[in-house]
């Protein structure tokens, strides 16, 4: 008889992790992570669920690692994470970044940086970013609004990012 480690392949462990890390993940992301054994994590999920080592949101279709996180959700981590799921493939690790950086993930033999910017909070963002070097990151900026770019002055932009209500992400460079 298989263990339940053994049919799911170690992937609760990394289940756990992504949640706890980010706090709050839609559905459907997390999904996206593991699609090559999407009913096998559906059945996980619902385990987890049960046993109460995470909180599923119905209503916002949200995975949370906590009630806290349930109650007040980091929706622009939500959104960061779908630019990372863009680089799925070429993804080798990732993790939650310190403020203002909201992501952090390696591909290849590249290093990005995932920073969300809401209206009105670009010269906060500028000033902090002063002080951040970049140490060869490439830096995606998730902006709510295109014309926001022209108020950036962060170093070693590589995109700036608008990312729609069903996760599509488009990718601009400044003129």
């Amino acid at each position: 008889m298989k263990t339940r480690n053994e049919i799911y392949q170690g992937e609760g462990a990394k289940l756990l992790r992504f949640i706890t890390t980010y706090h709050t993940l839609r559905y459907d992301q997390v999904l996206q992570l593991f699609s090559r054994h999407e009913q096998s994590i559906k059945s996980l999920i619902t385990s987890l669920i049960k046993q109460g080592r995470i909180i599923y949101d119905k209503e916002h279709d949200l995975l949370c690692d906590s009630q806290q996180s349930a109650e007040n959700p980091d929706y622009a981590i939500i959104t960061c994470f779908w630019v990372l799921l863009d680089f799925k493939k070429g993804v080798v690790y990732h993790t939650s970044g310190e403020f203002p950086i909201k992501l952090n993930f390696f591909s290849q033999d590249e290093q990005y940086e995932i920073i969300y910017i809401g209206e009105e909070q670009e010269a906060l963002i500028n000033h902090v970013m002063e002080s951040i070097p970049s140490h060869g990151s490439k830096r995606l900026i998730v902006l709510e609004s295109e014309s926001q770019a022209a108020k950036i002055t962060i170093d070693d932009v590589a995109a700036y990012c608008l990312v729609n209500e069903s996760g599509a992400v488009s990718y601009y460079m400044r003129k």
